[in-house]
């Protein structure tokens, strides 16, 4: 009777704290999107909707935790308590702490303006070249990498195994196996297309359908990535948003049930060949399957607070520089990555790969004080960057395109809480240089 009462506080605690994020949500996207509500969109349903799921399946649905990808034998009964809603609440507290730490500054009004080079007595539009250039390039390091393996079949099998933590193996005495980093350099040329505006050519109408077609198959067939497919959707829905200034709740909730219904059936297409679409009329099923994709934030919380493990203090910042920004040969002293931690926690081995998501990021790092420096830094780091690209984008519009691809990181930051997969992201930082190469500055 006590447990059944426990479980029902907290059912009221969690709706309680969802109404209100709901709403808050709802009022702050009248106008359109922007970056604190979509991070506080994507927290509500990882910390919020995840929980009240659970507690509903273990008092009324009963379906298998499986289904939601758990393993029971992990040492938990549950993945939801008093805890962890006081931990979540503690890093929602101190995320609005950061966010109206910040003051907006008074906008400095200066054009960005494409640069030209001369090539044989003809100026060239550098920002248009860069962009034909990644799209060729993204276009031929899939094949490269095809024929390190001998065929795309072989390719996709070493990719899905790569992606699962177990293959290693495909990737030995492969010489240019370096190339897959690449690929994703596509989506780049779909951003200078959007920023092209006055230069839609022909050469640059190629650059666009390369890219695109690079951008597809990479997600949906070689790397098979529900996270990549979701946010190149979430692009283009925030880029109309921003642009036209509306919240597009319905092609919100259309995007919702897209990823309720059609992207486990392409999953499964992907790999069985069969196209299975869940059952319109079994909603609940559907729903915790799609639930699936977005548990281990709040089962990874759950972890943090239970298991015996060593504050990794952060080294995950310093540790995520390797393979990205300096060699993967350095460095190798500072092995401490919350990653590593909570991916043993789920599969008792470290090769797989499960990120904690930021509160658990938080937790690992340094416990409740580690909660609270993730929150503020995430709230000050939101509201900062939404403030510049509010500047920005009032007297260079183009740029909403960036401010719709930045919100896509925002998502990646709050469901996995790891450094190397937002701030340092490759495609983030060569997007960076691209647009320092590109532009010029007129006052």
């Amino acid at each position: 009777m006590t447990e059944q009462f426990d479980t029902f506080i907290i059912f009221i605690l969690y709706l309680a704290l969802f109404i209100y994020m709901a709403r808050t949500i709802l009022q702050s996207v009248q106008d359109g999107w922007n970056m604190v509500a979509v991070f506080l969109l994507f927290w509500t349903i990882q910390y919020l909707i995840v929980p009240l799921s659970m507690i509903l399946n273990d008092t009324i649905f009963f379906l298998d935790y499986r289904v939601l990808d758990l393993r029971v034998e992990s040492g938990l009964d549950r993945f939801y308590s008093y805890k962890s809603f006081a931990v979540s609440s503690i890093f929602l507290a101190f995320f609005f702490v950061g966010v109206y730490s910040v003051r907006q500054k008074e906008a400095s009004e200066y054009i960005l303006k494409e640069r030209t080079i001369s090539i044989f007595s003809r100026d060239i539009n550098l920002l248009s070249l860069i962009g034909l250039f990644l799209a060729f390039l993204s276009l031929a390091s899939v094949f490269i990498y095809a024929s390190q393996f001998g065929s795309m079949h072989r390719a996709i099998m070493a990719a899905d195994a790569v992606r699962s933590g177990h293959g290693d193996e495909f990737w030995i005495s492969k010489t240019y196996i370096f190339v897959y980093r690449f690929i994703p350099f596509s989506i780049l040329s779909i951003i200078i297309f959007f920023l092209l505006e006055n230069n839609k050519g022909f050469w640059t109408k190629v650059m666009l359908w390369v890219a695109l077609g690079v951008t597809l198959f990479s997600r949906l067939a070689l790397f098979k990535s529900k996270q990549a497919i979701i946010e190149l959707l979430l692009l283009y829905l925030f880029y109309l948003s921003f642009k036209n200034k509306k919240s597009y709740l319905f092609h919100f909730s259309m995007l919702f049930l897209f990823a309720i219904f059609f992207l486990p059936a392409l999953e499964s297409y992907l790999d069985t060949g069969k196209f299975v679409i869940s059952n319109p009329m079994n909603v609940i099923q559907s729903i915790f399957n799609m639930l699936s994709f977005f548990n281990f934030d709040q089962t990874s919380l759950e972890f943090a607070l239970n298991k015996n493990y060593d504050f990794v203090y952060f080294e995950g910042f310093i540790s995520g520089l390797r393979g990205k920004f300096i060699p993967i040969s350095w460095l190798t002293s500072i092995t401490g990555n919350s990653m590593i931690t909570n991916t043993y926690f789920f599969y008792n081995f470290n090769e797989a790969i499960v990120p904690p998501g930021v509160v658990a990021f938080g937790y690992y790092n340094l416990g409740v004080i580690g909660v609270i420096i993730a929150g503020v830094f995430s709230g000050f780091l939101v509201k900062k960057i939404e403030y510049f690209f509010i500047n920005i984008t009032s007297n260079n519009p183009k740029f909403i395109i960036l401010y719709a691809f930045i919100m896509t990181k925002v998502f990646t930051w709050v469901r996995t809480g790891i450094p190397k997969f937002t701030f340092y992201d490759t495609v983030m930082v060569v997007l960076f240089l691209v647009i320092i190469l590109g532009y010029e500055k007129r006052e």
